[in-house]
């Protein structure tokens, strides 16, 4: 099978890259290796992708060339990721995942690829509610930037799944985490904070929760999607599954456990922010019933995963 994974320099890009390549996968990676975090951290995830069935292209999402055709399958995990991004980066929402999104689909359209997965986000539901969020039943109201961008990708799949007769799947991550991870989201930054001496900043005093997704699991949910969409029987629509882990953590129970496992005890920043969920939480019985996704890794393996490989990988 040949891939074309967009993103493919990313935290979850390149995890799935190296799992594709493994499986035997010709890949065709795809990212602008921007620098929202520091480059070299793509550029090392790019190094431990050894395979001669991996080949690397440094475009744009806008503007994709490549001399590879004839895909079976294209993914598109090419993002501006975060909800607290600076000001001077808000206008990649619209760029990099509205536009750019466009110019994925309309690259793949060109070169006859239609069958279609793309990241979307837990951050497109509303959260007025404490029930878990549901697919088919909890209401999609975005509070922030990032996820009114996501929102608007799952429009636009389920208007060229019916007019361009493309098959999509479209995947509502939450809270991934692990080994290589971005060093913008709370479990990665507390990690360096408490490490190098520095305050933490603690958002709604600690009391939100996230349903933190270990990397490994997202990985087997892409694959069993991949599986969905290239069944000849699943054309022509834009199914939407959530992956998640349906055990969502509390923040300070986060920094608590990290200051465990570090054998340090770090000093907090409060501050207040309210674009963001108070609580996240994935029913998964879709993703479990038509993927035969089921995340196995539970929040304390996984967070000491993470912190033994940020042992040898501090400077990122």
């Amino acid at each position: 099978m040949k891939v074309l994974v967009t993103g493919s320099s990313g935290f979850i890009g390149y995890h799935l890259s190296k799992k594709l390549v493994s499986q035997g996968h010709e890949v065709i990676g795809v990212d602008d290796n921007n620098d929202y975090y520091n480059p070299a951290l793509k550029f090392e995830r790019l190094s431990k992708i050894n395979s001669s069935k991996f080949s690397f292209y440094e475009n744009d999402i806008n503007n994709i060339e490549l001399p590879e055709k004839d895909f079976d399958l294209a993914i598109n995990l090419a993002a501006q990721a975060g909800v607290r991004v600076k000001k001077d980066k808000e206008h990649l929402f619209q760029s990099s995942n509205i536009e750019g999104f466009s110019s994925f689909c309309n690259f793949c359209e060109v070169n006859e690829i239609n069958k279609i997965i793309y990241a979307s986000s837990s951050s497109v539901y509303c959260d007025n509610k404490s029930e878990k969020f549901c697919e088919s039943a909890t209401k999609l109201f975005p509070k922030s930037m990032y996820g009114k961008s996501k929102l608007a990708n799952e429009l636009l799949a389920t208007k060229l799944s019916e007019s361009k007769k493309i098959s999509f799947v479209g995947l509502r991550f939450f809270s991934v985490y692990g080994p290589f991870g971005r060093p913008d989201m709370a479990y990665y930054s507390f990690t360096k904070n408490l490490k190098d001496g520095k305050k933490i900043c603690l958002y709604n005093e600690g009391n939100m929760y996230r349903d933190m997704t270990y990397i490994d699991d997202i990985i087997e949910g892409i694959m069993s999607a991949i599986d969905y969409v290239l069944c000849p029987k699943n054309i022509h629509k834009n199914e939407i599954f959530n992956l998640g882990n349906d055990k969502p953590i509390k923040t300070t129970y986060l920094l608590k456990k990290l200051e465990q496992l570090l054998n340090i005890r770090g000093e907090i920043n409060y501050f207040k922010t309210g674009n963001e969920s108070i609580r996240t939480h994935a029913d998964i019985t879709k993703a479990k019933n038509i993927l035969g996704y089921e995340p196995k890794i539970t929040f304390e393996d996984g967070i000491r995963n993470f912190v033994e490989w940020h042992k040898y990988y501090e400077n990122f």
